[in-house]
């Protein structure tokens, strides 16, 4: 009986050793987290901290950021949390039926619980109307975009406590101004709600927030189209052929079930993946920039801003601007706004439902 204690002993004494061992020396392959996921850093040691003993306090926070098999150890909690309680345990997601994923924003904004009110959009509306004319006396080219929103375009796989009868939406007041004032726009989400029941491949990811790449391929071939008779120029050729169905989805795809953190795969559909192609020699190119959410992001990786636009430029949430032939992003509190829209001859605004309330992103300040 002694003998059996001091094995089960020193076996116990081992797994809590586990953890240190795979800290000092990374022995075992484990899997980053994915998404917004942040380390403490390591505090410097100064007499003043060690004193007051914030040091120590840093310190154990960092640590605790960093022991041995601490990712694997928040997929298996996560991983529990989501088969046995139907949760995510990542900031903001909701689990629908038939594990449809959801960002709760895009919940509220088909409900219509984020509805700024006629009188915020008016108002709004107005500005980009007056930006549009000075962009237009100027011979340059305004356009909003709504993007789809998984709320509209799955509410049948809402959680039963989400289901209600929806109110007037931000959505619906922006295209009603837009309307009545001739504000140029395209409504993608009302064009894929059409496409729903026709489209031959899956418009939006079971478990992604983002619509599907096929569903960016669309998007692009549409803006390209819209953009030539808008402008009455020779645009760069794009198409999209061979057409493979996976499902091994790109992240892009998957991106809420990347963010929850855990072990197995979620059911998927299969995804279409189209491959793609511009023909830009001897087009003379626009100048373009798109300010927009993060819905805007896979088409700039798929090639929108460089190859239909010459050095065109993506301004995310209008706060920084990704661009190919930048190095780095540019913090655009560090430069003019308004002298950095000169430059160009397209200016586009891209929001999806869920990101209304923060639309336009400041961008009707830059009015003259």
């Amino acid at each position: 009986m002694e003998r059996k204690l001091n094995i089960a002993s020193w076996v116990l004494v081992g797994l809590l050793l586990l953890p240190l061992i795979q800290h000092a020396t990374g022995l075992v392959h484990v899997r980053k987290l994915r998404g917004a996921v942040t380390q403490a850093e390591v505090p410097s040691l100064t007499a003043a901290g060690w004193f007051k003993g914030t040091w120590q306090d840093s310190l154990e926070t960092a640590m605790n950021d960093r022991f041995g098999f601490r990712n694997l150890f928040i997929r298996i909690n996560n991983q529990v949390a989501f088969t046995f309680y139907r949760k995510a345990l990542a900031s903001g997601v909701v689990i629908g039926k038939d594990n449809y994923m959801y960002e709760l924003n895009y919940i509220k904004a088909y409900n219509g619980t984020d509805f700024e009110g006629d009188s915020v959009i008016r108002q709004k509306a107005g500005q980009l109307k007056e930006l549009q004319e000075q962009l237009e006396s100027e011979g340059k080219h305004f356009l909003v975009t709504f993007a789809a929103g998984k709320g509209s375009f799955y509410p049948e796989y809402f959680p039963d406590r989400f289901v209600m009868e929806p109110g007037r939406t931000n959505l619906e007041a922006y295209r009603e101004w837009f309307d009545s004032l001739d504000v140029h726009y395209i409504d993608f989400n009302q064009w894929f709600l059409e496409m729903k029941d026709t489209s031959r491949y899956e418009l939006y990811p079971r478990t992604g927030v983002h619509w599907s790449y096929y569903g960016m391929i669309l998007t692009i071939d549409s803006l390209v189209n819209y953009l030539e008779a808008a402008t009455d120029r020779e645009l760069p050729e794009f198409t999209y052929f061979d057409t493979q169905e996976s499902r091994r989805y790109r992240s892009s795809d998957r991106d809420i079930e990347d963010g929850m953190n855990i072990i197995f795969r979620v059911n998927r559909d299969k995804l279409a993946y189209p491959r793609e192609r511009f023909v830009d020699e001897g087009v003379d190119k626009l100048r373009g920039v798109v300010i927009a959410d993060s819905f805007y992001w896979g088409l700039h990786n798929i090639g929108f801003s460089s190859r239909i636009f010459d050095q065109g430029e993506y301004w995310f949430y209008n706060q920084q601007v990704i661009a190919n032939h930048l190095d780095v992003p540019v913090d655009l509190d560090t430069v003019d706004r308004a002298e950095r829209l000169e430059q160009f001859d397209v200016v586009i605004l891209m929001a999806t439902a869920a990101t209304l309330p923060k639309f336009p992103f400041g961008v009707e300040e830059l009015i003259e």
